[in-house]
């Protein structure tokens, strides 16, 4: 076992360290479901290595190669059966996507070659969606590009030459969002781990386990078009929240009149709040239109528990009145009793 693992880590060792370049151009977005957070997108990718010139001279026909050396790019049949390529995947694809997947090459310098991987993939995509400003936030739509070859055999980082960029005339939620023109492409690395099952298949585990692979994360930017909400939300919110004012009109020493109407805006406010949130996923904070929602709920609570204590307030001091009442009508009744009985003990005497 330990020959084996010996001999693997120098295999490692003596092959070359491969830097691919990643270029990738959104040709069109599709529909951006913010509930299930993933979008649609059809786009193109570009992966660059060089290669020694000899190398593919000698497998070309002749017509590719004098296109080869007139600095024309030439089509590469079958070219990843029996060469080395990079074996790209796409980490946030959600489901099967669509691809085609085509080789060229062209001549860079007299002993170097470019080959050029050309993958157009079509499908959906997971996209971690930031709302803490929702209706007013901006997102990211990010396809991540990886290679299943670890960072001691192949490094994928942004193309510096051909950069990536987004169409933005095919996008179908144009309605909905603003599609930003700036794109952007950062490297990042995954490191890899493995859970041991037994000792005899988990040999090659163990030599990778702790070992990266090298990620190219090419991200546009796309706007939430917030008139709807602002409209259809945040308006109506205050309108219900305005009129919870309108029942200082009724008459204080009716507050179970008053608390009716408040409890009834209070209900409504809350139903509508879960009616906007229907079309958002299950998240952890609030939203901007959280909080004016929650605001405003806190306003009717306030309303509704201060015409209770005014209704008890007013309760209690007709309450003190009848009795102070009571007690004034029982002394005066007291007071001719006396007298009456006063009166006859003199007549008596």
């Amino acid at each position: 076992m330990s020959i084996s693992q010996s001999s693997d880590a120098d295999e490692h060792h003596l092959k070359p360290l491969v830097p691919v370049g990643i270029r990738l151009m959104f040709q069109r977005i599709g529909e951006i479901d913010t509930l299930n957070e993933k979008y649609q997108a059809q786009a193109s990718i570009e992966a660059r290595w060089i290669i020694p010139f000899d190398e593919l001279f000698e497998i070309l026909p002749p017509n590719d190669q004098n296109s080869l050396n007139q600095g024309k790019s030439v089509s590469l049949i079958k070219y990843a059966d029996n060469h080395w390529y990079p074996q790209l995947f796409i980490e946030n694809a959600v489901g099967d996507l669509k691809e085609q997947i085509r080789y060229t090459a062209k001549k860079i310098s007299e002993d170097q070659a470019c080959i050029c991987e050309h993958r157009d993939i079509k499908g959906a995509f997971w996209e971690k969606l930031e709302l803490y400003h929702f209706p007013s936030d901006i997102q990211e739509l990010t396809i991540s590009i990886g290679s299943m070859l670890y960072n001691d055999r192949v490094i994928l980082i942004p193309d510096p030459f051909y950069h990536s960029g987004v169409n933005r005339e095919a996008f179908v939620d144009q309605q909905e969002w603003l599609l930003y023109e700036h794109v952007d492409a950062e490297q990042r690395f995954v490191k890899e781990y493995f859970n041991s099952i037994s000792d005899d298949k988990n040999v090659q585990s163990s030599l990778n386990e702790g070992r990266k692979r090298s990620i190219v994360s090419v991200s546009c930017h796309a706007a939430r078009r917030s008139g709807y909400f602002y409209w259809n939300g945040y308006c109506l919110i205050f309108l219900i929240t305005i009129c919870g004012f309108t029942v200082f009109s009724m008459p204080p020493n009716l507050p179970q009149n008053r608390l009716q109407t408040g409890a009834t805006l209070l209900l409504t406010s809350i139903t509508f709040r879960w009616t906007v949130n229907r079309s958002l996923p299950t998240i952890s904070y609030l939203t901007s239109l959280d909080k004016y929602a929650i605001i405003s709920i806190f306003i009717l609570v306030s309303l509704c528990i201060w015409h209770a204590i005014i209704g008890a307030i007013i309760y209690i001091d007709n309450l003190m009145g009848a009795m102070k009442a009571t007690d004034e009508d029982a002394w005066t009744i007291n007071r001719f009793f006396d007298n009456t009985d006063t009166l006859i003990l003199g007549r008596e005497e």
